[in-house]
């Protein structure tokens, strides 16, 4: 009898975690986070900028105080992390599938684009008139953060034209 039950309970452990243990090829297909939009260009671009204005924003706060614009590029590193770090989210947990009726591919390249330029302003301000080394190095981190969220913008834009081309292509019947 003994070992009778010891088989029982045996196969009903198998069953279980055949059952609950490993996930499923369809669990796998639905799982809440887009491990494809962390190795994207996208993303690499999305963090390095994070990595950069976060720099810059320590670069920025560690000096003292020049007359007040260094100030304004610390502000718009600060918001450009919130804000990317948000899109990031975004696109990480799928919340574009599950909100249909907002287009976050064009939010993306909005704020991008947006982002972009209140860095290239702000990094051109410090620059120009914070003579302190330390400030001189956010203003460069600043632009360079630039850069890639121009990258960035880019490569959205070129996605976005290539989809529209391709749904264009697609309709007419070529």
């Amino acid at each position: 009898m003994n070992a009778q039950n010891t088989s029982s309970n045996h196969t009903a452990t198998e069953y279980s975690q055949s059952t609950y243990g490993a996930p499923s090829s369809s669990r796998e297909s639905e799982s809440r986070i887009d491990k494809a939009y962390l190795t994207s260009i996208r993303a690499i671009l999305k963090f390095a900028c994070l990595l950069v204005c976060l720099i810059a924003f320590i670069c920025l706060v560690a000096t003292t105080q020049c007359n007040g614009t260094h100030v304004f590029l610390a502000t718009v590193a600060w918001l450009v992390i919130i804000m990317q770090m948000m899109i990031i989210i975004i696109f990480i947990l799928r919340l574009q599938v599950k909100f249909p009726g907002i287009d976050f591919e064009f939010l993306d390249f909005f704020a991008t684009s947006h982002d972009a330029l209140y860095l290239l302003i702000s990094s051109s301000i410090t620059i120009n008139y914070c003579r302190v080394p330390g400030q001189v190095a956010g203003g460069v981190m600043g632009l360079i953060a630039f850069l890639l969220l121009t990258g960035d913008a880019i490569t959205i834009f070129l996605a976005r034209r290539q989809e529209t081309v391709a749904n264009t292509n697609s309709s007419t019947g070529r």
